[in-house]
């Protein structure tokens, strides 16, 4: 499609609401370009320097080590819209301000007239700036100094401030902040919902202190040991110390032993996180004194805190806050004085404003230890911020695998005291009221978005906001779940309980108690319905129509149950409808001039009904039917009365706008009395009016049609029926059919346009034929491009329809695109509810749809978009697996990711199997097995099918266990499920609790392996409409893998060790523990103990914890999407540098907005750094294309590529440690981000570095997949690239057999992969001096590219001019040999003529040797002849070393000038090819010196790596 007609496409997309659309205000078209609209640039403002008072304590602030720095003042160059909070914090993190208690920013005080400080503005809000009072904490920077001259000196002052209770507790916060950071063994305070949250090892793996096994390895240091005492320096002795150090002492790679040395990696030694940063404790313990909260009369005076502190000199004391500062009282722990303690001199000191200045005054060790911690330390720290910091706005990443922590907890009672230093609530009548969740949501909406900056801030909040409500929502399911909070609705039947937990309403989403999804499916459809609804307000809350509310909406699921988390509703549980109908009475009599004003109330003018309003038509419906109705409801269907529709104008209009946006066609919906109504989206989705008269949108799972094609043909089949009939078609999936039909649209008009311009011309007969014949040569000439595999009519029929989809079409021709229209009915074929009396049956407990006329275009498209599901979009995928368009698809969550991302729901993984099978066919149709790619894609298929039918059996047999029982239930299902290979009759453990003598056993007691691979099987068959053989449970399961999508995607924690799973692995495991012992020190003799052998693969006890899995409905941010977005199509344009800008500056509202710690900023760093790599990639091909068109012309290849790779490098880097800390270690986006790291390493020449990396990648590849995945191979290949670079062409060469070997038994003999690794295995023969073998690969791949791309691709150009070389090369080494035997020859005939000549002229050397005659030639005894020139130069000849007749040696290359001259001339084989070929045969035999090959060899080899111009 050209660029016109993307651009109308583009266009007609963006009828979206205000700031929603596209690229809104900040993003324009210009000259039919996207350009970011320039933002008034902020005037850089002068200095500002700060000043600061003295700390009481010299110890307090480290002395400069320059003189000339100073730690009283601070200079800083802000942004004129940063406030003076901004500037705080930037205070707070200054090595001479850290210790500052409450403070103030204060212009320098100058006296004015009335005695107070001189007033410099008046702002318009009546507020004032004078000079030394106090700045509110919003001023801005510029409003500040907006005063002075653009040449004045701009000085702040930090003024202590009177202390209150709140500031004396965030006094002590700081200071735990300061002596116990986040990640620290110092940090004993944490309270999580799992082990070890947020870990990461990349600072490991990027060192290289992992070995290939996965251990830490560690050696002895000499270290100081703090002695205490002042001025001396400790004694050093040798101790232990967990210090890393790398194993890999040459490269990752050196003890890799190719496909022998393929082992699962151990589960028992799997890195998952790295050691805590160790911390020295700055004091031995702090508290809240148990003398709080102060007593009246004491607070009178100004008391306000009291903390206990242990300092490590052993004193104990007892410090009191008042409203000047700190000082230490002459309490002790048992008795209460609150009078200050007396110094040395007996005199009582006065308090000390900061409570860290005081305890610098008071512990010198206190200042020792803290000087070596942020932000007094000089040196930097030894793992990266990012990698310890506590995670702002996500949620963590727990380890499927975790280490019980020994002991299990320590004693810390401050950790018991933080809810107080938080909230200063002492008692339970003291706690405030929690947090109105909504009213702070819907406030934050209502937030001014009219410039960059004002939605730059409201999405920050909104996405802050976002992420405490999912935090909260957690807390509050964990305490419901345990039945801390009772019901709200006591009496009602427990599966329909309620519960108002912290402002948060929670509903249990699995259990439909009222029966209102029985006509749909019951539980089932319930549990889908609220997942729906989920995925509905996120994609509202993305499109944010102004005027339109959505509640904070979260769902968590958490042992084996469904909880659903909402903010309240304003009125939800009061009835108001008394007194609206009051209200509205008395707006009624007040007149019409009001009516503007109350949207509400206005009569519907050209509505589809013409009933008065909302009032009106509940007042009606009540009179009819005697019920009452939810007052609040004012649009769509009520569900409780489905013949009463609600409507409302107002809410209509917002609706209309997400009917535009999301393709959705006005339809008309009738009620119970025949009247129609219009809407947009589907009619049960409803509108409420709150106390707080916004309009709330509820119940969104109907956004999207129905999938009607599964509802008929896949629903009920062979008396299996699925469970639900809630079967919705994707968002995606609706906008891919949209452009499929907009594209065939376009080609039928142009169609239409060539065929009348035909007809017009009728007469000209060359131009038909002109055309036919540029078709033809086009055809042709795009033929070789696609490889000619054999593939199936299934794999060509997908293909033919990509190729009819991508043929370029005339936008001139087109016209408008607003002709083109296509929307769809979401309540078309929509079941509806039975009324109470109607008669249903089982089979058919709902009504059919009434709305189903195809005839309706847009219920035609609904019926048109299920069939392209089945018939398009899922050939599509299959077809780009199998021509290796798409990568990364490691396991079932990446699967899951890419087929949402394609718009296929996973209900259709069964006819994704069966289109795999399809496509794998021969010519013929015939059935063949799956290889390469598809056999990758079809294992991962049906591991995702077990592992889904096994979560719903899992989740069945826990969701009515007690926590204790659950362990039990899941040690045993796992045990049936992967350890019957190891126990094929496994026990299974239930402990009674014991409150009740008729205790039933549950459910999973009774399972087997035999009944659970019969469940697992019936499951698949019934949601995947797939039969699986039983067979694969036992031939083609993987069994780690599944246990890590198990824990992974269920939210379970095991205990981490070497699970055996059969009995071929005990024996293994039994022989590796002997090895081990035996290597063990002597000294752990004592502490062995035996271990007893395990009846079963997993016990009770390995399951340490459930985590909860939070389904978020917090949307992506638009305004960073906007730049980013243009950036990329800046690059596209060409314009490369101004569009790396653009991304950079996107990227930087991503880190704005979402803080740093974040998987959407770290995809956003790894798509930064992809464009780097692949820009760079494309410059150097650039550069190789001018250099081998005008040698003497190109430019100069070691020359800088001009892009900035360093900071790529850096942001890729960061991308891992926050993919890891928020994904997973062993996450498939964390895979992926660890190879394009390598490959930008080796891009910028650190080849040592992307090695470990490309290590790492193999050991994750291991871990998510398993072996003999093709895209290994991948990793493999470039993995030997950069080993040859190193001069390791011996293992270079191990490597890229082991991924020709692969491919080989993946592809088969003559898939073009297998030609590829071919290519690339001729290049590691070649280097490694193996010219025959390079020859035979190479003839191999020639034979494969031949047959494949054709004699014309470029590819296999490539490869015939490499396969001549390499045979000349032979030729001539041939050649050469033969002229040697023959010199040899000649020289032996020569030898033999000198003697018989020596012979004739003196037989006194007779019976000597050659050498001693010639030895003896010059001496001066007598009765030796001198032997003439001749006779010397046939001897020297025959030694090897001629000579000519004047005794001079002959030129070295004589011999082989003449023979090498017709190698030379067709060669470029490296500088072998000008060479002699004795030089070649001795580089071939290994005689030269390595280091001169590889100098030799340069860039002109068969390939090589080439440098960017970066310092090595």
């Amino acid at each position: 499609m050209s660029d016109q007609l993307e651009q109308q496409q583009q266009q007609q997309q963006q009828q979206q609401p205000n700031d929603q659309a596209d690229v809104a205000q900040d993003v324009v078209q210009v000259n039919g370009e996207e350009q970011v609209e320039d933002q008034p640039e902020a005037v850089p403002l002068p200095p500002v320097t700060i000043r600061f008072p003295s700390p009481t304590c010299s110890r307090t602030v480290p002395k400069p080590k320059e003189s000339s720095e100073s730690r009283d003042q601070l200079t800083i160059y802000p942004q004129p819209s940063e406030t003076m909070q901004d500037i705080k914090l930037l205070i707070n993190d200054w090595v001479g301000a850290y210790w500052l208690g409450p403070y103030s920013l204060r212009l320098p005080f100058v006296k004015g007239d009335d005695g107070r400080g001189k007033v410099f503005t008046k702002k318009e809000d009546l507020s004032e700036i004078r000079a030394g009072e106090k700045l509110n904490e919003w001023l801005e920077v510029q409003d500040a100094f907006a005063h002075l001259e653009e040449d004045s000196e701009r000085v702040l002052e930090v003024v202590r401030e009177p202390y209150g209770e709140f500031t004396a507790r965030q006094s002590v916060l700081r200071l735990l902040e300061l002596i116990a950071p986040t990640g620290s063994t110092a940090n004993t305070t944490a309270t999580h919902i799992s082990l070890q949250p947020g870990s990461t090892i990349f600072e490991s793996v990027r060192d290289g202190v992992l070995s290939s096994s996965g251990e830490t390895q560690y050696e002895e240091v000499e270290v100081s040991l703090p002695s205490g005492r002042k001025g001396k320096a400790g004694k050093k002795e040798l101790v232990k110390v967990k210090r890393a150090i790398s194993s890999d002492k040459s490269h990752a790679f050196s003890d890799w032993k190719g496909s022998e040395g393929w082992t699962p990696t151990s589960l028992g030694e799997l890195p998952f996180s790295q050691s805590p940063l160790e911390v020295s404790p700055c004091l031995r313990s702090i508290q809240i004194s148990p003398f709080n909260p102060p007593p009246p009369h004491l607070r009178q005076l100004g008391h306000q805190l009291y903390l206990q502190v242990a300092l490590l000199e052993g004193e104990t004391v007892t410090v009191i806050c008042t409203t000047r500062g700190w000082f230490v009282s002459k309490s002790n722990v048992n008795q209460f004085d609150p009078s200050p303690k007396s110094d040395n001199n007996g005199v009582a000191p006065q308090p000390t404003h900061s409570l860290i200045d005081l305890l610098h005054s008071l512990s010198p060790l206190f200042s020792e230890r803290l000087s070596k911690l942020t932000p007094l330390s000089t040196e930097p720290p030894s793992l990266d911020p990012i990698s310890t910091v506590a995670i702002p706005q996500a949620e963590p990443a727990y380890p499927w695998l975790a280490n019980i922590p020994k002991p299990a907890t320590s004693a810390e009672i401050l950790r018991t005291q933080l809810a107080f230093l938080h909230t200063g609530a002492y008692g339970a009548d003291s706690v405030d009221a929690a947090r109105d969740w909504n009213e702070e949501i819907q406030g934050i909406r209502e937030l001014p978005r009219g410039s960059m900056q004002e939605r730059v801030f409201r999405e920050k909040m909104l996405q802050k906001v976002w992420s405490e409500f999912d935090q909260a929502s957690i807390r509050a399911v964990q305490t419901v779940s345990r039945g801390d909070i009772p019901a709200i609705n006591p009496s009602e039947d427990p599966k329909a309980h309620m519960y108002l937990q912290s402002n948060i309403f929670i509903t249990q989403g699995d259990s439909d108690a009222l029966n209102a999804y029985g006509h749909l499916g019951g539980d089932a459809a319930m549990r889908i319905s609220h997942g729906k609804d989920a995925a509905g307000v996120k994609l509202l809350n993305k499109l944010d129509v102004d005027g339109l509310y959505m509640l904070g909406h979260t769902i968590v699921d958490w042992q084996g149950k469904r909880w659903i988390c909402q903010s309240i509703l304003p009125g939800i549980f009061s009835n108001r409808k008394k007194d609206d109908d009051e209200e509205e009475a008395a707006a009624t009599e007040e007149g019409e001039g009001q009516k503007e004003k109350k949207e509400d109330w206005v009569k519907v003018g050209d509505s589809p009904t013409k009933s008065a309003d909302k009032s009106t038509e509940v007042e009606e419906s009540q009179d009819a039917e005697g019920e009452s109705e939810n007052p609040m409801m004012i649009y769509g269907i009520d569900s409780e009365k489905p013949t009463s529709i609600h409507w409302d104008k107002t809410t209509h209009k917002f609706m209309s706008t997400i009917g535009q946006a999301q393709k959705l066609a006005a339809h008309k919906i009738k009620d119970g009395k025949g009247q129609e109504f219009e809407f947009y989206a589907s009619s049960e989705v409803k509108g409420l009016k709150g106390t707080d008269g916004r309009r709330y949108l509820l119940d969104a799972q109907r956004l999207s049609p129905v999938d009607i094609e599964w509802l008929e043909k896949d629903c009920e089949t062979e008396g299996a029926r699925y469970p639900h009939r809630l079967t919705m078609l994707r968002p995606e999936l609706l906008e891919t059919f949209w452009e499929s039909e907009l594209k065939r649209w376009a080609r039928g008009v142009a169609e239409k346009a060539k065929s009348k311009q035909d007809e017009a011309e009728k007469s000209k007969e060359a131009g038909p034929s002109t055309t036919e014949g540029e078709k033809k040569e086009g055809e042709t000439s795009e033929e070789p491009s696609t490889p000619k595999e054999d593939q199936s009519p299934a794999a060509e029929a997908a293909a033919a329809h990509r190729a009819e989809e991508e043929k370029p079409v005339d936008a001139s021709v087109i016209g408008d695109i607003k002709q083109f229209e296509l929307k769809f009915n979401p309540d078309a074929f929509v079941d509806q509810i039975p009324l109470k009396d109607a008669p249903t049956s089982d089979d058919k407990p709902f009504l059919p749809s009434t709305i189903t006329d195809e005839a309706d275009p847009s219920i035609k498209a609904v019926r048109d978009a299920s069939v392209f599901l089945r018939s398009i979009a899922i050939p599509a995928v299959v077809l780009d697996v199998l021509t290796g368009n798409t990568s990364g698809l490691m396991d079932g969550a990446s699967l899951t990711k890419h087929l949402h991302g394609r718009g296929i729901n996973m209900r259709y993984l069964g006819h994704l199997a069966n289109t795999i099978k399809q496509f794998s066919a021969g010519p013929e149709g015939e059935e063949r097995k799956e290889t390469g790619h598809l056999a990758a894609l079809k294992a991962i298929v049906f591991q995702e099918m077990i592992f889904r039918a096994s979560k719903h059996i899992l989740r069945s047999l826990i969701s009515s266990l007690q926590p204790e029982t659950v362990s039990c239930a899941i040690s045993h299902f796992l045990n049936c499920l992967l350890g019957s290979s190891y126990n094929s009759s496994p026990s299974a453990t239930f402990n009674p609790i014991g409150i009740s003598e008729r205790e039933e056993q549950p459910e999973y007691t009774k399972l087997t392996p035999e009944s659970l691979r019969k469940s697992i099987i019936d499951e698949i068959k019934l949601r995947f409409r797939f039969t699986l053989d039983e067979t694969h449970f036992d031939e083609s399961l993987k069994k780690r893998q599944l246990l890590r999508e198990l824990a992974v995607r269920f939210g379970i924690q095991l205990a981490q060790r070497d699970y055996i799973f059969d009995q071929d692995q005990e024996t293994s495991a039994t022989d590796d523990e002997k090895e081990a012992k035996s290597s063990k020190d002597k000294k752990n003799k004592k502490s062995k103990v035996p271990v007893q052998k395990r009846v079963h693969t997993f016990e009770a006890e390995d399951v340490l914890t459930l985590v909860p899995v939070v389904k978020s409905t917090a949307p992506t941010v638009t305004v960073a999407e906007e730049i980013l977005e243009a950036g990329r199509n800046t690059i596209n344009r060409g314009s490369i540098d101004l569009g790396l800008e653009f991304m950079l500056e996107g990227l930087q509202l991503y880190e704005n907005i979402y803080s740093v710690i974040h998987p959407e900023v770290a995809s956003v760093y790894n798509q930064y750094s992809q464009a780097i790599h692949q820009l760079a990639r494309l410059k150097i091909q650039q550069v190789a294309a001018q250099a081998a068109a005008n040698p003497e012309g190109a430019s100069d290849p070691e020359q800088p590529l001009g892009l900035d790779i360093s900071t790529a490098l850096r942001l890729q880097r960061q991308a891992i440690i926050v993919a890891e800390r928020t994904l997973g270690v062993y996450h498939h986006e964390t895979a992926g981000y660890y190879f394009n790291l390598a490959m930008l390493e080796n891009l910028e020449g650190n080849p040592q570095q992307a090695l470990r990396y490309f290590r790492h990648v193999l050991k994750l590849w291991d871990v998510i997949h398993g072996p003999n995945h093709p895209e290994i191979n991948t990793v493999l290949s470039n993995a030997g690239v950069v080993l040859q670079a190193i001069n390791e062409t011996s293992l270079a060469l191990v490597l890229q057999k082991q991924a020709y070997e692969s491919t080989l038994s993946l592809f088969g003999d003559s898939h073009i992969q297998t030609g590829q690794a071919l290519h690339q295995l001729t290049q590691s023969h070649f280097l490694a001096g193996d010219m025959a073998a390079a020859l035979s690969t190479s003839e191999k791949a020639l034979d494969i590219f031949n047959a494949r791309l054709g004699e014309d691709h470029s590819q296999t150009q490539e490869v015939k001019k490499n396969v001549e070389l390499l045979r000349a090369v032979i030729d001539n080494v041939e050649k050469q040999k033969e002229r040697n035997e023959q010199m040899k020859k000649d020289q032996q005939e020569r030898l033999k003529a000198a003697k018989e000549r020596i012979q004739l002229t003196g037989g006194g050397v007779k019976g000597r040797r050659l050498g001693s005659t010639l030895s003896n030639a010059g001496s001066s005894g007598s009765g030796v002849r001198i032997v003439d020139p001749a006779t010397l130069a046939a001897a020297a000849a025959a030694a090897g070393h001629p000579i000519d007749a004047n005794g001079q040696p002959a030129a070295a290359a004589a011999a082989g000038v003449e023979g090498q001259g017709q190698v030379a001339e067709g060669s470029n084989i490296g500088t072998r090819g000008t060479e002699s070929v004795e030089e070649l045969v001795r580089f071939i035999q290994g005689q030269q010196q390595p280091g001169a090959s590889a100098a030799r060899r340069g860039k002109n080899a068969l390939r090589g790596k080439r440098r960017t111009g970066a310092k090595r």
